[in-house]
């Protein structure tokens, strides 16, 4: 007979046995058993948390604006060629947007990392 098995995570476990709040923050794990106090910044990792939230919703901001001018632009040339603005000019835009996201996300960690600056 074949017994499934659920597997979770030890920090999953430790959040549902001591109740993660509201905010999703990481104060649970303040007291984690077996986890030198010096091997987590919790203070480093709100801070890493939050700028990562406010990068986040500068990028939705942006990507918004972007396709906001995109669809005027489409709006403004007549024919096909509106179609052909709706159809090519998202790629790159999108392209572009998410490097500079994905850059800007990975300063954000290695500035709050443990050898960080």
């Amino acid at each position: 007979m074949i017994q499934r098995v659920r597997v979770t995570s030890p920090q999953t476990r430790l959040a549902q046995r001591r109740g993660a709040d509201a905010m999703g923050r990481l104060s649970h794990l303040a007291g984690r058993p077996g986890m030198p106090s010096s091997a987590i910044d919790l203070e480093a990792a709100e801070r890493a948390l939050r700028r990562q939230r406010r990068l986040a919703v500068r990028t939705a901001a942006a990507l918004g604006i972007a396709l906001a001018v995109l669809l005027a632009a489409a709006a403004l040339v007549p024919g096909r060629l509106g179609w052909a603005v709706l159809f090519f000019a998202p790629y790159p835009v999108l392209l572009t947007l998410a490097a500079v996201h994905v850059r800007r996300a990975e300063r954000v960690e290695d500035d709050h990392a443990p050898g960080g600056p």
